[in-house]
């Protein structure tokens, strides 16, 4: 059995319990929302540093060919100032001049291969990535409109649990009110429980016979001795 007052304290836990739930997914949301963004973020960052990483190897690749145009130029330059000298050791000194550019030539067409490889294999990757990042970026973005949209419904939701819990508090006796505000502040929900058997269902432990009794009886509300919550007896 259940008292007229214990079911008007029932009904205003369900409408706080709601409220709460409200309340709770309102705060969710930007959170949500939040990491959603920050998703996006990295994915574009991710998106940025590989094209960064292009760019990179394509500006090493030119500066490569314009470093051996330069000396190739300077081997023609060494070779025309050979044919217009006259001493030995000065064509010998250009001659050395001309295999060291040469050497130097060598290394740069290794380093352009390399270039050139590390180019092709960046710009693949790129390619076979781009379009799963940007599907997952559209993903993400389909995720915070949702968000967008629940926010606006939750708000409406929120003014509407507001007033329902006011309309269920309204309808209680202070005496009422005044105990489950009080148990309400220190306890999490559910503060009004059902006692099973001998048990609370609220801390699962056994209450004494006398608390057994009075929640029995039903003629004034009755709080645990163990957790403090407010029992009832459901028949």
């Amino acid at each position: 059995m259940v008292s007229e007052a214990l079911t008007k304290m029932l009904i205003l836990q369900d409408r706080d319990m709601k409220l709460q739930q409200v309340e709770d997914a309102l705060q969710t949301i930007p959170k949500d929302r939040q990491a959603a963004e920050a998703k996006i973020a990295k994915i574009n960052a991710d998106i940025e540093a590989a094209r960064q990483r292009i760019k990179e190897l394509e500006t090493r690749s030119k500066t490569i060919e314009t470093e051996m145009a330069s000396i190739e130029a300077q081997i023609v330059k060494y070779k025309n100032q050979q044919l217009q000298v006259k001493k030995n050791e000065e064509y010998q000194a250009l001659t050395h001049e001309i295999e060291m550019a040469g050497n130097k030539i060598s290394d740069l067409e290794s380093d352009e291969l390399e270039v050139l490889y590390g180019l092709d294999e960046e710009r693949k990757v790129f390619a076979e990535s781009e379009g799963k990042l940007k599907d997952d970026i559209a993903l993400e973005e389909k995720a915070i409109a949702r968000l967008n949209e629940r926010e606006g419904e939750v708000k409406g939701e929120l003014d509407a649990a507001r007033a329902a819990k006011a309309d269920a508090d309204s309808k209680l006796d202070n005496p009422s009110r005044s105990k489950y505000n009080q148990v309400a502040r220190g306890l999490k929900m559910p503060v009004i429980v059902e006692l099973s058997g001998q048990t609370c269902k609220g801390c699962h432990m056994k209450v004494s016979n006398a608390i057994a009794s009075d929640v029995k009886a039903a003629q004034e509300i009755t709080t645990c001795d163990n957790c403090g919550r407010v029992l009832y007896y459901a028949d």
